[in-house]
This record gives structure tokens, C-alpha cells and sequence, in this order.
């Protein structure tokens, strides 16, 4: 678990809730305080949704509870019967995601009601709009969260490891015995999964849930690339172990060769001037052409292994393809 800055500021956020309850002598900072909790999430529109939904279900919680208390209060049937009402008015309403909260403020109002219904029920949804205030103005003033930067790191390490993993998915194929470490493989997709779920908080950062041209550029479009290169080096890997042996000295050349410049363009997605970049993919696209030939004309050149070669072609030339789109190739 990583102690970052959300768990700072909800500290924070129920300080000052419970200080500014006791301030304005308010009877129960507690609901303050888990409002506050409750609406401060990892992103501006996600904590603006939260406490959005959760005034709503104050709201008509409040209301159903003030009106079904002042005809009985602290009876069973009668509080089932209200929470049922509650609920088809929060249905009617689409408000769905306000039946939980509707529903503890409406029993909090018959079941524990001291005092007059009105004033409770006002002052509950004082407390409850309270906290989801302090929680978005800490949210916005505190550390607000940036994703940029953090997605950015995360992009970094996953192309750094995607391409030491394609060299040693490789050389599973071209040196027997060799494997690739299952860690390695683990944190890849470790990265990749955190990767896609900062994506996702930048998408809501970004124009409060809307993806734009821009934001597909930068976001989107370089976590699906490297998801493809994911997903063709675990297909390199899975048949590995299934070549037949010893390959003919053309298709052990022409393997090294493929492997090298592969590699090497694939390499360069992480240079700062990759200026060598178009003719590496040339001559990478002219050699799998070449092994493609060869395969129809030369019975010998891969014998028992031309199906694997096959597929071995089609993912490098999705490693080919990604790497293409990452340096502007297309």
C-alpha cells in the first residue's frame, strides 16, 4: 500500500470538519466527518460525483424521514415501509446511486429522532453538505492530483521492460534452454495494469470524463500500443519450447537477424532522437518479407517449424507495427 497524498488529505478533510463542527456547535460532527471521508476520492470529478450523490441521498432522506417521523417514530413496520417509499423515489428520480446514504439518513431520523423531526433532519443535511464542501476544497487546494507526470513514469517503465522482455523471448527461440524469468513477466504486467488504471483517473481529470483528440493521443493511443507489444511477446513466449531442432543455418541466420534489428527499432522508443528509426523499420519489413519467400520456395528452410514461424512472424510484425506508431512511423 502506498501512503500517499489521499491519505493525508482525508486526515486533513476530517480536522477540519470535526474543528469547524465544534466551531459552529453543531451536535454531531460525526457526519461531517464520514461525508467527508466518503467524498474524498482520488480525482476532482470522481469526489465532486461522490458528494454530488451523497447530498442527494441526504436530501430525500431527510425529507422522507422528517414526513414519516412526524406520524410515528422508532416503529419497525412503519420504518420498512419508508424505506421502501424512499427508494421508489430515488428510482423514479434515476438517483440510484443515492440509495444507500438516502436510506441510513431516513432510519437515522425514525429510529434515533430526539427533538424535533425538522431540526434534525436540517441539521443532518448541514453536517452531510459540510463535509463534501471541506472534502472538494482540500481535494482542489491540497496536493490536487496530476496524473500527467505519473502516467507519463509509468509509460517509461513499461516500454523499458517490454523491450528486455522481447529480447529474452527471443532468445527462447533462437538458444534452447533459455526461459524467461515469471517475476519479470509478473511485474510487466503489473505495469501495464497500473498504466491502464492511471489512464483511466487521468480520463476523468481530463475534461471531467471526456476523452478529446488530444487526450487520445497522449493517453490512450500509447497504452493500447503497449498493450499490443504485450500481448505478442506472451504469444512469442507460450511456443518457445515447441521448435524443432536444430534450425537450417538460413533460418538461424535469418532468426539472429530478425531478433537483432527488431530489437533495435524496437529499442528506440525510448530514444530522444531516434533518427536512424525509418531505416531500421525498412529493412525490419523487408526481412520478414524475405522470410516469408523463402518459406514458400524452400521446402527445407524451416521444415517441421513453418507454422511456428508463421506465428512468430505475425508478432514480430506487431512488435514491428506498435513500435512504428510510437515513433511516428505510419
Amino acid at each position: 500500500m502506498r501512503f500517499g497524498w489521499r491519505i493525508i488529505k482525508t486526515g486533513i478533510a476530517v480536522t477540519l470538519c470535526v474543528f469547524i463542527a465544534h466551531l459552529l456547535h453543531l451536535e454531531y460532527p460525526f457526519y461531517s466527518a464520514i461525508a467527508s471521508v466518503i467524498a474524498l476520492q482520488a480525482t476532482m470529478a470522481d469526489s465532486y460525483t461522490q458528494g454530488i450523490n451523497r447530498l442527494k441521498g441526504t436530501l430525500v432522506g431527510a425529507i422522507t424521514g422528517y414526513l414519516f417521523a412526524l406520524v410515528s417514530v422508532n416503529n419497525p413496520i412503519w420504518i420498512g415501509f419508508g424505506v421502501v417509499v424512499t427508494f421508489v423515489i430515488l428510482k423514479f428520480m434515476r438517483w440510484h446511486e443515492a440509495m444507500n446514504t438516502s436510506s441510513v439518513m431516513f432510519i437515522a431520523i425514525t429510529l434515533n429522532l430526539e427533538g424535533n423531526p425538522l431540526n434534525y433532519a436540517v441539521n443532518r443535511l448541514v453536517d452531510t453538505a459540510l463535509g463534501i464542501i471541506i472534502a472538494f476544497l482540500v481535494n482542489w487546494l491540497v496536493a490536487p492530483p496530476k496524473y500527467r507526470d505519473e502516467v507519463e513514469d509509468t509509460f517509461d517503465e513499461a516500454r523499458d521492460q517490454v523491450i528486455k522482455l522481447y529480447r529474452q523471448a527471443f532468445r527462447t527461440v533462437l538458444e534452447p534452454g533459455k526461459s524467461v524469468d515469471k517475476e519479470a513477466i509478473q511485474d510487466f504486467e503489473d505495469v501495464i495494469k497500473r498504466a491502464k488504471k492511471l489512464v483511466t483517473l487521468s480520463r476523468k481529470e481530463h475534461l471531467w470524463g471526456k476523452t478529446d483528440e488530444a487526450f487520445r493521443l497522449i493517453y490512450v493511443e500509447p497504452v493500447n500500443r503497449l498493450e499490443r507489444m504485450s500481448f505478442a511477446v506472451e504469444q512469442i513466449l507460450t511456443f518457445g519450447k515447441g521448435w524443432a531442432r536444430p534450425f537450417s543455418k538460413e533460418l538461424q541466420r535469418d532468426l539472429t537477424k530478425l531478433s537483432s534489428q527488431s530489437y533495435h527499432l524496437l529499442s528506440l522508443i525510448t530514444e530522444t532522437n531516434p533518427s536512424v528509426a525509418p531505416s531500421i523499420c525498412s529493412e525490419t519489413n523487408e526481412l520478414i518479407v524475405q522470410i516469408h519467400d523463402r518459406l514458400d520456395l524452400d521446402t527445407d528452410y524451416a521444415g517441421l517449424n513453418k507454422i511456428l514461424l508463421l506465428e512468430l512472424l505475425h508478432w514480430v510484425q506487431i512488435i514491428t507495427e506498435a513500435a512504428s506508431s510510437c515513433l511516428h512511423l505510419e
